[in-house]
This record gives C-alpha cells, structure tokens and sequence, in this order.
C-alpha cells in the first residue's frame, strides 16, 4: 500500500538524486495515435438498476465496457477496472490506449489507505485525478471483498506492482518507447540495463507540495518526450507524488507532441519488481494478506496506519452499502 504522507522521504534504494536521463533514439518510429471515443466511461452514475421495455432488470453497476473493452464497477464513487487479471489490463494497453473524452490517460491503483484519504479529503487535487483516471485499478484486497458485500463485484485485486511486472518485460521486448521516473539512481540503472531505449528521469527528493519541484519534473519529462514520443509515462516515486506529478504533466502537455501518453502512478512497483523490497510469498498474496506481511516486516511504523487510521475504511464502506440499498430498493445483488 501506498502511503498518502506529503513528508519528503527517501526509498530503500537510497535517496533521489540529480536527474539522469537517456533519450530514445532518433529515427525510432513515432507512438502509435491513441484512439479517443465520444462514448461515456462504463461506470454509470444515478441508480443501480433500470427496467428494460419488456421489464427486465438491467444491473447497472455492472456495465458493458464501451471504450476499450475492460468491463468497471462503480463502487466508492470510483470506476474501478473489474476483470481477472493485470495480464488483461497490460494486453489492452498495448493494443492502444481508448480513452473517453471526459477521462485522462492515467493509470492510478487505489487502496484502503488511499481511499481513507479520498474520503477525507474529496476536494482535495487527489480526489479529481483519481474520479478521472481512464484506468482505475483496485489495488487492496480489502477493496475486493467490500465490493462484494456492497454488491458490487470486482473480479480481482489488480495491483500496480503486479501490472508493472508484467507490463515491463513486454514493453522491453516490443522497444516501446517510455519515460520512466524512478525513486533513485540505482534504480534507473538497473532499469535502463534491462530497456536501453526508455528515457529516465530521477528527482532530487522534495515535498509533494512543492509545486516547484513538480513542474521541473514535468519539464524533464517533456523534454525527453520531444526525442522519444513515449506512448507511456511510468512514474514510481511514491504516493501523492505519482498522481500529482501525473495530472500537471498530462494537463501541461504540448499539443505539437501529438497525443499524450498513458500516465501510470505505480509507487513502490519498481522496487518490488527489481527485488530491493522483499515481497510477500505468492500464497499469502492469492489469500489476500500481503498488506500483514508488509505489517510483520515493519511493525513499528505501519501499526498506526494499518489499525488506526486505516479502520477508518469500515465506516467508508458501511456508508457505501446504506446508500447502494437505498438507490437501488434492495434490487442491487453480487454477481
């Protein structure tokens, strides 16, 4: 899980350093153009169930996917991505990326602490990233199982560690071009060995409300898009820095760059693909209990977070099901 403190903070990898930078190089061929849809995202606002003219019930928290072929669930005022698998989220990727005119092209991974913060804060800069994000994958487990006792089912956990993991290998293959900001030096090196061809860019460790510090990152990045035309833009320096740096870059974009490119907040994805976090084993993963052996290895620091603050969660979804049985009369069911 990602941590929501607006603190400076160093990476296990060591802190940020002075950007590097490596450009893609000239005559690559250009990203392909995103295709854009007038049809509204699948998640659907209002009630959860309609009639049809012959009267049968339409489940609307369950829609047909009409951008880009990954069915949503609307549940905690987010359409979340409800499908088996990341492999299925990497596929539709880079097949082109489909993104709805009232969407960005973002790629964000909520989890409980992150939706506590949503819900703490829903003015707040996170909150609209998040609500607009063209793909909104459901990161904790818990989100999964609240899901299904609302009624709303989401298929899986879709985290953003498991996406990278196997959305990087492919895109090394492919020679995509890409802008890779990372926590540290260390670990663009280790990257850039494996995709010569991606570009980098590593910041000097700064307060996620430096606005400052975001706008030089922004500029780096759209230098080294002006050489690479990245089709994506992977940012992996820590919540609320990911988004914040995502939504000031996709909003300051030079229209002569053509279109902008899939922008992915993945935290601490690139640490834990390259081994420098340790992971939990794949059978506590598949039963849902990473989060407590993320827990046991730092007990000190996670305590407060995982039970204080985070418990603030079981009254987020307890709100969530009051209201899904009064908009829906009690029709809403699990599926």
């Amino acid at each position: 899980m990602a941590d929501f403190d607006t603190k400076p903070t160093s990476t296990a990898t060591g802190p940020h350093t002075d950007a590097a930078v490596d450009s893609y190089p000239a005559g690559s061929p250009p990203a392909p153009e995103h295709r854009r849809s007038s049809s509204p995202v699948d998640g659907i606002d209002g009630d959860d169930v309609d009639l049809q003219s012959d009267g049968h019930l339409i489940d609307l928290t369950r829609p047909e996917p009409v951008v880009d072929r990954l069915p949503r669930v609307r549940v905690f005022g987010l359409d979340f991505v409800s499908c088996g698998s990341v492999a299925e989220v990497s596929r539709r990727l880079l097949e082109g990326a489909v993104v709805a005119d009232d969407r960005e092209p973002m790629l964000v991974t909520p989890n409980v602490d992150i939706m506590v913060h949503l819900d703490r804060n829903p003015d707040s800069p996170e909150a609209d990233v998040f609500r607009r994000a063209q793909y909104c994958l459901p990161d904790g487990q818990p989100l999964v199982w609240a899901s299904r006792l609302i009624g709303r089912r989401l298929e899986a956990r879709l985290p953003g560690s498991g996406l990278f993991a196997d959305l990087w290998p492919r895109l090394v293959a492919q020679r995509r071009p890409v802008v890779v900001v990372a926590p540290s030096q260390i670990v663009a090196d280790e990257l850039r060995r494996q995709h010569p061809m991606a570009s980098f860019v590593v910041p000097p460790m700064f307060d996620a409300d430096d606005t400052g510090a975001i706008d030089s990152i922004v500029t780096r990045v759209i230098e080294l898009s002006r050489r690479c035309r990245p089709e994506f833009v992977l940012i992996g320096i820590g919540n609320p820095r990911d988004p914040r740096v995502a939504t000031r870059l996709l909003r300051t974009w030079p229209p002569e760059l053509g279109p902008r490119p899939v922008t992915m907040a993945l935290g601490a994805s690139f640490q834990l693909y390259l081994g420098h976090t340790k992971r939990a084993p794949e059978w506590v993963q598949r039963i849902g209990m990473e989060w407590f052996h993320r827990f046991m290895q730092e007990p000190r620091r996670l305590f407060h977070r995982y039970f204080i603050k985070d418990m603030a969660f079981v009254g987020i979804v307890w709100q969530e099901l009051k209201a899904t049985r009064r908009d829906s009369g009690g029709l809403v069911r699990s599926r």
